[in-house]
């Protein structure tokens, strides 16, 4: 198969850029032809796109305008369908595309990924209540959180991505949760794929170097619910005194929590490392006895703690949204509420406390793991690209 692979970014910042490479080496194993198009915000890496469309997102009014319509991002996709002659594309996000970018897709099989709520908002609400997500993240869930401008904005935004649904043969999700909202919001049919995640494994006794160590990766955001992570760990401090708290990642309160460490004289029992890259966190990983997910707000997936989990670590999470997808409370982690600090404390300190059960949980993580796997995701892939190509499945 000829596959063109479409995403708005053009750099490796994150676990999606990680994602969609590994994605284009399996495939290419596998004997397809792959090609990417991406934007060049930020700066694109050698290798990383094939063809690149200007963002133009350096001003906000060339970022506003460039997500209604961008016309160098609908040149560089007819140049891509043009000269590359895809028998299918898969789009991952369109944000930076914009809709004009979108329908130049319409004469060949499209699917659609839907890893995050960026085509979601602010519509979300008529497919789950208001209160699970709204005041949560950077997106218009209402005009009150996001201020009037923003959220009409975003209405426009989503108004002209739906009119360009029927190009979507088909989408992605990476979760029960996602797929079923997606369904609700008339993005049919949908197809939970879960994952891929990446398999790593590690020498058991790396792990003794941080044996009451607990860890959060991700971004430092209200919706993750980092503030209630580091309260919940003080109360862990009090049965636990030598555990230790480490957060990797960046965000706008990561200032705050620098403080709040500093202020509450925790400096001693946690560590702010920063944005680290893949090759760091899988170090860390190596090391790690716990994974904590606290996130308020429904988690599309948590792509985080699988790939905790694929280290053998048990994880601690709210069980929101996505979470459950990979989250057995009691077999490879535990459920606790992380606005219930002692609740979410009392299960970090029974990991830390009871060997049997960790042992236990652990087992049972790497072992659920293995469903996440990248080769299971390419095959899952392949045979929906197949059906695709073939018209066996067609948009509703």
């Amino acid at each position: 198969m000829r596959i063109l692979i479409v995403h708005d970014v053009g750099a490796m910042i994150g676990g999606a850029e990680y994602s969609l490479l590994n994605l284009r080496n399996e495939l290419v194993r596998r004997g397809h032809e792959v090609k990417v198009v991406t934007s060049d915000s930020p700066q694109p890496e050698p290798g990383f796109s094939d063809y690149t469309f200007q963002s133009r997102d350096s001003t906000r009014a060339g970022k506003f305008f460039h997500y209604l319509y961008n016309r160098s991002a609908k040149k560089t996709v007819r140049l891509a369908v043009g000269d590359f002659h895809p028998d299918l594309i898969h789009v991952c996000t369109v944000t930076k595309l914009s809709p004009a970018g979108v329908r130049e897709m319409r004469s060949i099989p499209t699917v659609l990924d839907i890893r995050d709520y960026g085509l979601l908002y602010p519509v979300l609400h008529k497919a789950v209540p208001r209160s699970d997500f709204c005041g949560y993240g950077d997106e218009a869930c209402c005009p009150r959180h996001a201020g009037l401008f923003r959220y009409y904005f975003e209405l426009l935004r989503v108004y002209l991505h739906r009119r360009n649904f029927p190009v979507f043969s088909a989408y992605i999700t990476n979760s029960d949760y996602i797929k079923n909202i997606a369904e609700r919001l008339d993005m049919r049919p949908a197809f939970n794929m879960n994952g891929p995640i990446e398999m790593s494994h590690c020498d058991e006794r790396e792990k003794e170097l941080l044996r009451n160590s607990i860890m959060y990766a991700g971004r430092l955001e209200p919706e993750k619910g980092v503030i209630e992570l580091l309260e919940s760990f003080e109360l862990v401090l009090e049965k636990v005194p030598d555990a230790r708290l480490y957060f990797a990642g960046d965000g706008s309160l990561g200032a705050e929590i620098s403080s709040l460490v500093r202020d509450r004289g925790l400096a001693g029992s946690v560590e702010m490392l920063g944005m680290i890259d893949i090759e760091k966190l899988t170090e860390w990983y190596c090391r790690i006895r716990i994974v904590a997910v606290p996130s308020l707000w429904p988690e599309p997936f948590g792509r985080v703690g699988p790939e905790a989990m694929a280290f053998g670590i048990p994880v601690v999470a709210s069980g929101k949204g996505g979470i459950t997808d990979w989250l057995d409370d009691g077999q490879n982690g535990l459920i606790a509420d992380p606005l219930d600090r002692a609740a979410f404390a009392d299960a970090l300190i029974r990991l830390l406390e009871d060997e049997t059960l960790y042992q236990a949980l652990s087992g049972n993580a790497l072992k659920s793991s293995a469903q996440f796997h990248l080769e299971i995701y390419a095959d899952k892939l392949e045979h929906l690209y197949s059906d695709v190509i073939a018209g066996e499945i067609q948009p509703q």
